[in-house]
């Protein structure tokens, strides 16, 4: 079983980063939830499902980690070190931590391109 961690928060996701093995690292952005346990991103209330249903697909050598980035943070921020540095241009993102693959909206919504992504090694 591949190893899965959960951080809420910028300085959380830079501590995540810190520990992990980056080579087999996969990452998923997704949104903080609300009150009533929605995500404040529309994209994300379709996608986290589709993401959290594939997961038995992972390669057993990755790491998987979900990166919860609340609304102030990635909406009202100047500095956006995931936009800024890490070219994470949406809510939700799945990606290859320091490599080009990635899914954005609409793809992590797709079960079988999220199987397919998880699956590779």
């Amino acid at each position: 079983m591949s190893k899965q961690t959960e951080v809420c928060g910028i300085e959380n996701f830079q501590k995540a980063i810190d520990t992990a093995q980056l080579d087999n690292l996969v990452v998923y952005f997704s949104a903080t939830r609300k009150d009533d346990g929605s995500p404040w991103c529309g994209d994300c209330k379709e996608a986290d499902p589709v993401v959290e249903a594939q997961l038995d697909a992972l390669s057993s050598n990755l790491e998987f980690l979900l990166v919860r980035m609340d609304r102030p943070y990635w909406k009202e921020s100047p500095v956006n070190i995931l936009k800024d540095t890490h070219n994470v241009t949406c809510l939700p993102t799945l990606m290859r931590w320091g490599k080009p693959e990635r899914l954005g909206e609409d793809d992590c919504k797709d079960a079988a391109k999220v199987r397919s992504f998880l699956s590779c090694q």
